[in-house]
């Protein structure tokens, strides 16, 4: 539905498999990908060079044509590149999160694609050469065993819980609603134990809690994991009206890993490093809050005295006026 049909993405939430064992969105190589065959005289999806490297007939159309639909268009080819990982991400999320809320309706679920054979503009979820897109990064969030996941319903948003665990869980979660403007409010908390045979409610959000600048973002927390989070955007990114989220960087070498720290001012969207030469990072496509910090690491495939980055962002990619 997301991909040979064109339809929306919510559409996912129109199926009620037992097992979904094939579906898929496409996106571009990454830009160390993409530099390895184009030069930058060819950095647009209508070169010549860019359409030879994608064999489904109509794909970079569909990609642009979806991308009105969801996101403020990007500026440069870079950020379209960007945005089209993201968008990928999305589509497959918005299919895993509902399947996954229908446990035990629904038990398993089995994306299009792992891997590439060639550089090119596909369904995978890694590059060319073993690299991870923004897609594997989000894979291994909304994947994980224990997970909470925001479902629309008809009174509001659920927030639901998942266990793929042998044992019982308890789970602690904080949820708040995250102005565009930078303001951060408390919503609500919740407690509970999460059983390994079907999903379990943790909150409710009513229609009409949320303002119309505001998106949900919520934490949760289990006993000898880190802190996890996401957020749930009501209405489709491009309706909001993103402020400069001025993101400010520190990197240092720790053990042969590159730590970056990264803080903003506002609320910043699928915050993404690009490193400038191949590795591994622990982390991308993260949701920032103003005044919080996020750490992620970045290990270089090969040993080098520093590993050059770009820092993108829902904004900077689609607000910010190209230098």
């Amino acid at each position: 539905a997301g991909w040979h049909e064109g339809r929306d993405f919510e559409h996912y939430r129109d199926v009620s498999p037992r097992f979904c064992s094939e579906f898929g969105f496409q996106s571009y190589p990454s830009m160390d990908v993409i530099r390895s065959f184009a030069g930058s005289e060819d950095f647009n999806i209508a070169a010549p060079v860019l359409e030879s490297h994608q064999k489904n007939a109509g794909g970079n159309a569909r990609i642009a044509e979806t991308m009105f639909r969801y996101f403020r268009f990007p500026f440069t080819f870079e950020d379209f590149v960007y945005l089209s990982q993201v968008q990928q991400g999305l589509a497959i999320q918005t299919a895993v999160d509902y399947w996954r809320s229908l446990k035990p309706h629904c038990l398993g679920a089995i994306y299009w694609q792992l891997n590439d054979t060639w550089p090119v503009a596909s369904w995978s979820s890694l590059d060319y050469g073993g690299g991870w897109k923004l897609l594997h990064h989000m894979a291994r969030r909304f994947f994980d065993p224990v997970r909470v996941l925001a479902v629309p319903t008809e009174r509001g948003i659920a927030l639901k819980a998942v266990n793929d665990t042998a044992d019982v869980v308890d789970i602690d979660m904080t949820v708040r609603a995250a102005s565009v403007d930078g303001s951060v409010r408390p919503l609500s908390t919740a407690t509970g134990s999460v059983p390994t045979e079907r999903s379990a409610v943790l909150a409710t959000i009513a229609d009409g809690t949320l303002r119309d600048d505001e998106i949900l973002v919520f934490d949760w927390t289990v006993p000898g994991r880190p802190t996890a989070r996401d957020h749930f955007a009501p209405k489709r990114y491009k309706a909001y009206r993103l402020q400069p989220p001025r993101i400010r960087t520190r990197v240092k070498r720790v053990e042969g890993m590159w730590q970056v720290t990264l803080e903003s001012a506002a609320l910043a969207l699928f915050v993404a490093l690009e490193p400038s030469v191949p590795g591994r990072l622990s982390d991308n496509a993260v949701t920032l809050l103003p005044g919080q910090h996020v750490r992620l690491f970045v290990t270089p495939h090969s040993a080098g005295d520093a590993v050059p980055f770009t820092v993108r962002d829902l904004h900077s990619a689609t607000f910010a006026t190209p230098a």
